[in-house]
């Protein structure tokens, strides 16, 4: 829930239920010699219950910072924030919170069955009903079958799948996942992300923090990215995608004729792999051009509006200063 002193979001018919809110959130260790200061710097944000949340950026951008502090780990310099409605840090949300940190560690001599049984009797879990849920866990993240395998000769993508379960132990309404990919192959990735999928279907909210902009982008309903502990960009995934007031063409089979007159026709044209890609400013304009490259033999096989890709805004949105 929204909390008392924060009114919910208005232009809509409905009140927004809340995970996550920040305002003016910081966290200064130091200052750097320039005298710009070293840490996390207003960061104002919201993430709604049953979405997927990317939190982006270079290194030393903060984004580590801001995990601590969302978790309760350390306490803010100045500002504020609230998880399920609950002060940043107050025991009332911790049990309904995940987390999976960068690199965990777990306890070498334990096998999977153990891990998972351990990290359940914290949240006072036991019995048929714990080993019930361990058992569904390692099915879903993949380990069944290495269940008694100690994590001592685990490999870096057996962590990282059993971390997920781990973080997962409580069914939590919020989870944190900090580079769930890193590790893993490109199988193991394609089912974490269908994982991630699948828990937000269930109504659950899942903040991902992530340098592998390609993973994040079909999965992030919004994104924030972050540089030198100040959010520079932030908004749906969609929107930040689009390219306003532009229109892309790709045609195949098209002849040095039709190639020179899209030239004239376009913005800007660039080949691609066998394809060529026009780009234009009005749609009807796009329109013409494929209806001429149509009459003129060649194949359309793409017209629509002009999508950046996450990498694209990211590299905009922190200057190439990285």
């Amino acid at each position: 829930m929204v909390g008392a002193d924060w009114p919910a979001a208005t232009g809509r018919c409905f009140a927004i239920s809340l995970a996550i809110k920040t305002e003016n959130l910081s966290k200064i260790y130091s200052h750097d010699a320039t005298g710009r200061p070293v840490g996390l710097v207003d960061l104002s944000l919201e993430v709604e219950e049953g979405q997927v949340f990317g939190l982006l950026g270079p290194n030393g951008s903060g984004k580590t910072t801001t995990l601590k502090l969302l978790l309760g780990l350390i306490f803010p310099t100045a500002g504020k924030g609230e998880i399920f409605g609950h002060p940043l840090g107050s025991n009332a949300y911790k049990e309904r919170i995940g987390f999976l940190p960068e690199g965990p560690y777990f306890y070498e001599h334990l096998n999977g069955i153990e891990l998972l049984s351990f990290y359940g009797s914290l949240f006072g879990m036991g019995g048929g009903r714990l080993a019930a849920r361990v058992e569904e866990l390692l099915h879903l993240v993949g380990m069944w079958d290495r269940r008694f395998i100690r994590v001592r000769d685990y490999s870096r993508g057996m962590r990282q799948r059993i971390g997920a379960a781990q973080a997962m132990i409580n069914d939590p309404d919020l989870l944190f996942l900090d580079e769930l990919t890193s590790g893993l192959d490109p199988i193991g990735a394609m089912e974490m992300h269908k994982l991630i999928l699948e828990l937000r279907d269930q109504g659950k909210t899942v903040f991902l923090c992530s340098h592998l902009l390609k993973d994040m982008e079909p999965l992030c309903d919004r994104v924030i990215i972050l540089n030198r502990g100040q959010m520079c960009e932030t908004g749906a995934v969609r929107d930040l995608l689009r390219v306003e007031n532009q229109y892309r063409l790709a045609v195949s089979n098209f002849s040095d004729d039709l190639s020179r007159r899209l030239v004239a026709l376009a913005q800007r044209t660039e080949p691609e792999e066998g394809l060529l890609a026009a780009y234009f400013a009005d749609q009807n304009a796009a329109l013409s051009a494929a209806q001429e490259a149509s009459a003129a033999g060649a194949v359309i096989e793409e017209l629509g509006t002009h999508h950046r890709t996450l990498e694209e805004v990211f590299i905009e949105a922190v200057g190439g200063e990285e």
